[in-house]
């Protein structure tokens, strides 16, 4: 579901394993060290149990249409339905990590910063030391609470999204983050990016999360230890974000990708909306804009603001 990468090492996760791959050779990439049992807690569907002693090596494909009621699946984080498709689980983060070191997208899983990879589970946050990138060391597991969606770095902290808030640590020790404060919100989907000031949340309702409100909250966290909501703004079905100076991009799921002026904390100024894509993160840097949508990868070029000029477009269908 999940990568990251630095020069030429990618950290991706197979299954319940870590994965250091070596991508120097795009067409011909080599393992260079499997990490085993990191991810305990990834689950099959349907109910199936695995056998920890064993593992599946074939399977019979059907296409098969099953009439239920759906509202007694609705709190299954591990069935997908097309209604949902745009959900965090349903599409891979791949996209939303970046082949930067440091930089990544909201909705990222894995997260790199000052020589260590960090990962978050459903309930916990992971620290491999990769001052030799490709043999990554497991240091320390976090227990953070059920419900853990993303992880995003500014600085030396870690702000980490989950369906009932958002939780800040410092990792000025790297090799053991600390908890520096939260902020709690309803149940919702909910990843975060932040700036020296103030985080930036949107709260997604319905699917697995709960809730029916869609929107976007701008927190104070000038005071890490006393959080507090300044302004909320309504969107659509709002996805991942990002910001670059006063110029803020929200993923509006269907609505398209909405660039605002946020140079007004309390007034956001709507520049643009670039219609015609479903859009579900994006990553800006330098004037370039990376969106992932659902039916492909975009980029733009974001030097006007208010006019956003699309550079190139690759379909995941070709």
């Amino acid at each position: 579901l999940d990568l990251a990468v630095t020069g030429n090492t990618l950290y991706a996760d197979l299954y319940s394993d870590l994965v250091t791959l070596d991508i120097s050779d795009p067409s011909s990439v080599k393992i260079k060290k499997i990490t085993e049992k990191v991810f305990p807690f990834r689950r099959y569907g349907n109910g199936f149990v695995s056998d920890s002693n064993r593992i599946i090596v074939d399977w019979i494909k059907k296409d098969t249409t099953v009439t239920t009621n759906i509202n007694e699946w609705a709190g299954r984080r591990n069935v997908l339905f097309l209604a949902n498709s745009m959900d965090a689980r349903s599409i891979s983060s791949s996209a939303s990590a970046v082949a930067r070191k440091g930089i990544s997208g909201s909705m990222a899983r894995f997260t790199l910063l000052n020589n260590y990879l960090y990962t978050v589970t459903d309930n916990a946050l992971n620290v491999f030391n990769i001052s030799e990138p490709q043999n990554p060391v497991f240091t320390t597991k976090i227990n953070i609470g059920w419900g853990i969606e993303t992880i995003y770095p500014f600085k030396t902290n870690l702000f980490i999204g989950s369906t009932t808030g958002m939780f800040v640590y410092s990792a000025s020790n790297p090799a053991q983050p600390a908890l520096l404060g939260n902020f709690s919100h309803a149940r919702r989907c909910d990843p975060v990016i932040a700036d020296d000031n103030y985080a930036f949340v949107t709260l997604r309702g319905g699917g697995t999360c709960g809730g029916a409100s869609n929107e976007l909250d701008v927190i104070d966290i000038k005071n890490i230890q006393s959080t507090k909501l300044v302004k909320s703004y309504p969107l659509t079905n709002p996805y991942g974000l990002s910001k670059d100076g006063n110029t803020l991009f929200v993923c509006d799921g269907t609505a398209g990708l909405k660039v605002f002026d946020a140079a007004d904390i309390n007034s956001f100024k709507l520049l643009q909306t670039v219609n015609g894509i479903n859009a579900y993160d994006v990553i800006t840097i330098n004037g370039l804009a990376i969106v992932v949508a659902k039916d492909g990868l975009y980029q733009y070029d974001y030097n006007n603001r208010s006019n956003l000029k699309l550079l190139s477009s690759m379909s995941y269908n070709k």
